[in-house]
């Protein structure tokens, strides 16, 4: 029987995580599959020895590969991705963990809607940790209730990322300019993107991830991330900042506040992380308590925050001059508080844009930008950084 997903497992020493990401495997995987280990010149004799004696089970085939010596995340991975011919292809780091059902809903959720392309389970990596005394497995079962819901993502993350074959059919392998470890992921998340595709993260999937420790001990780390960053951002520019902020409605007004949430989708589609800003009037809460009831299908680069509208001129000004990574723009309703807005932002080079009936803005240039059609305003934004 022909796999269904074909994994790609990118093994580099350290033997124990190894074997606990492949007896994961192995237990846990319900979809016809085979699992491609790509060992990327691993020196410890451990690793070979262990690899020469795992085969597969009725479920998952197994294929081996070895490197001469450890050509990097993008390399390695290209490797196993040439050899792959399954509808589905999972790419997977070796300090990965994986628990029931993740291959599986991974694969319902991509088959929900014809655009998404890449697809990341629930993780650690996304700030979902069991808790001290509960095992992984359990943690797992605790989102059963989320199968088949998602977040839309600015990009997939390559720990354990779940490819439709027609996404590599139409953008290709990942880049292999991005040498060792980072971006190399972002960077075919944007081609993804440009092909027409989106990223998700599935919430009933779980897969846990010992972040970093499949690079510990790598050389050069944070000239690799330099150089790998400067290839990424002169290729597709930097990540726009823009906070947003109508002031003049409030929480409860929900049907307005979820069509500038979808309008503002678009946006964080252009690699821009948005905050919002939401007034609540009424409520004894404090100003900048977290938000989850917005009716729609969220998206990680949308951050939305309750305000008090008697407190929201200083918290402004505070983010406007404390902040550690500065707002390249800032979209709010003419008044006092723009003309304050803009007289602080231009200190850190932020620039105001005022909200015009039916989600158009227009800036200090006298051009006006539609926010349902955000890319020639995320354009002029980074010709301006």
């Amino acid at each position: 029987m022909e796999s269904e997903c074909d994994i790609i497992l990118l093994s580099y020493e350290n033997p124990l995580l190894l074997k606990k990401c492949v007896m994961s495997i192995l237990e846990h995987t319900r979809t016809r599959s085979t699992l491609i280990v790509v060992d990327n010149g691993s020196r410890d004799p451990e690793v070979k020895k262990y690899l020469d004696k795992i085969h597969g089970n009725d479920i998952v085939d197994i294929e081996k590969v070895f490197c001469e010596e450890n050509t990097g995340f993008a390399k390695g991975m290209n490797k196993g991705l040439r050899l792959a011919d399954a509808p589905f292809v999972c790419l997977l780091n070796n300090d990965c963990v994986v628990t029931g059902g993740w291959i599986e809903e991974m694969i319902s959720v991509a088959e929900t809607r014809a655009d998404i392309g890449l697809v990341n389970p629930q993780s650690s990596t996304f700030g979902s940790y069991p808790d001290h005394s509960v095992l992984i497995n359990e943690h797992a079962k605790l989102l059963t209730d989320k199968k088949g819901r998602y977040v839309e993502l600015g990009h997939a993350i390559g720990f354990a990322c779940l490819i439709k074959r027609e996404v590599i059919d139409k953008i290709g392998y990942l880049d292999e300019a991005y040498e060792g470890v980072c971006y190399e992921d972002t960077d075919f998340s944007v081609r993804a993107h440009n092909a027409g595709y989106i990223s998700v993260m599935a919430e009933g999937a779980y897969v846990f991830h010992k972040e970093q420790a499949s690079r510990r001990g790598l050389e050069g780390k944070e000239e690799i991330y330099s150089r790998n960053k400067k290839i990424f951002e002169d290729r597709w520019g930097k990540l726009i900042r823009v906070l947003y902020m109508d002031n003049t409605r409030d929480i409860y007004d929900q049907v307005e506040v979820k069509r500038d949430y979808e309008a503002l989708k678009g946006l964080a589609r252009q690699r821009v992380a948005v905050h919002v800003w939401i007034m609540d009037r009424y409520s004894t809460r404090k100003g900048g308590a977290g938000l989850d009831n917005v009716e729609a299908d969220k998206h990680a680069d949308i951050s939305i925050e309750l305000r008090l509208p008697r407190l929201v001129r200083l918290q402004l000004l505070w983010a406007l001059l404390a902040k550690k990574k500065k707002y390249d723009a800032v979209i709010l309703q003419q008044g006092f508080i723009a003309r304050l807005a803009g007289f602080f932002g231009s200190f850190r080079g932020t620039e105001i844009f005022i909200l015009r009936p039916e989600r158009l803005i227009s800036g200090k240039s006298g051009d006006i930008f539609d926010l349902k059609k955000p890319a020639p305003f995320v354009e002029y934004l980074r010709k301006n950084e």
